[in-house]
């Protein structure tokens, strides 16, 4: 069955699965009427975040407790438990992988809510292409491949930068640049990353047992790459609309989708590599003991590497506030490894 898997076939057959699509109109309501007054939660939804005068200080915060509770929910809940029935509706890929990638699907489509994306999901049962590109393009984002952060960034002007209602009319015409890039980076991450890495690799580091995701396996990949994506999303929405201009004006989409196959490369070595752990005399290991010292793998303590540039502090269990070479705040998007 593996050799079958593809990430666009595990996306279709998660989003099938009951509690994956998130309804952005409640979402919102639900969650920024705490934080807003009433005009800025209607604004929100008629027109988007960003366009509703709210601090973006606050969209962050919220950010980081909706990746809390989606956190809370993955490692807590079974794959049985946590998707009624859902594990029929994906029989055609292996259940962990249906709910980590149900789970993934819904904690993309808040954070896009919170930094502005209109409605992701049509009203058909069906995924449609856009939803389907998107949502690649998130997991590629939240796996760290470059050419994903450069589209979505492009994405960002289109789908969070205009108002809603400013939207509707022009999407039919600027929604399909996006659609090979999406297409190229589902084919090789779901080649190279799918069946290689996350089967090998994070299965390894962090087994599924009984059907029940772990807590460890939430905390070394659910969590952390959730932050990835709130990160960038977060990065962008700081932007005023003359800075992303700019910005947008040195985004090359030609060059982005012929780099994509060396940055799916990359991703996948660096995946490999994270999948160790640095003992206190210095050696770097992938067993539960230290073959030079003897030491036990030590439990529940993060490591952390730059998710921006690769810089790895001395003792990467204590990372400064700031990256020194990148200046990139280190946070749960930096962790490699707990």
């Amino acid at each position: 069955m593996s050799n079958q898997l593809s990430l666009t076939t595990i996306i279709e057959s998660a989003s099938k699965l009951p509690l994956v699509k998130v309804d952005r109109t409640d979402f919102l309501t639900k969650n920024l009427s705490k934080l807003c007054t009433p005009l800025q939660v209607q604004k929100a939804i008629t027109e988007g975040t960003l366009h509703a005068d709210i601090p973006i200080e606050i969209l962050d915060s919220l950010a980081n407790a909706v990746i809390n509770a989606e956190t809370l929910k993955v490692t807590a809940i079974s794959a049985a438990a946590g998707l009624p029935g859902g594990i029929a509706m994906a029989a055609t890929i292996p259940a962990d992988l249906a709910q980590f990638y149900g789970f993934v699907i819904r904690i993309a489509q808040e954070l896009a809510y919170i930094y502005g994306w209109e409605e992701i999901f049509t009203e058909s049962s069906e995924i449609d292409a856009g939803t389907e590109s998107q949502l690649t393009l998130f997991i590629g984002v939240m796996f760290g491949v470059g050419a994903a952060n450069v589209a979505v960034a492009k994405l960002f002007g289109e789908a969070a930068m205009k108002a809603v209602t400013k939207k509707v009319a022009a999407k039919a015409l600027t929604k399909t640049w996006y659609y090979p890039i999406a297409k190229k980076i589902a084919a090789m991450l779901g080649q190279k990353m799918v069946k290689e890495t996350f089967a090998k690799g994070v299965s390894k580091a962090v087994p599924i047992i009984g059907g029940v995701v772990s807590g460890g396996l939430t905390l070394a990949a659910f969590k952390p790459m959730s932050h990835r994506l709130k990160k960038h999303l977060s990065k962008l929405a700081h932007m005023s609309p003359e800075e992303y201009k700019k910005f947008e004006a040195s985004i090359n989409i030609d060059d982005v989708s012929k780099d994509i196959d060396s940055e799916i490369i990359e991703v996948v070595i660096e995946e490999d590599i994270t999948n160790c752990w640095v003992c206190t005399c210095g050696s770097e290991n992938k067993g539960k003991f230290c073959p030079e010292c003897g030491k036990a793998k030590p439990t529940g303590i993060p490591q952390y590497r730059c998710d921006k540039c690769g810089w790895e502090p001395e003792d990467r269990t204590r990372p400064p506030k700031f990256c020194p070479e990148c200046g990139d705040p280190f946070d749960d998007g930096d962790i490699v490894l707990i």
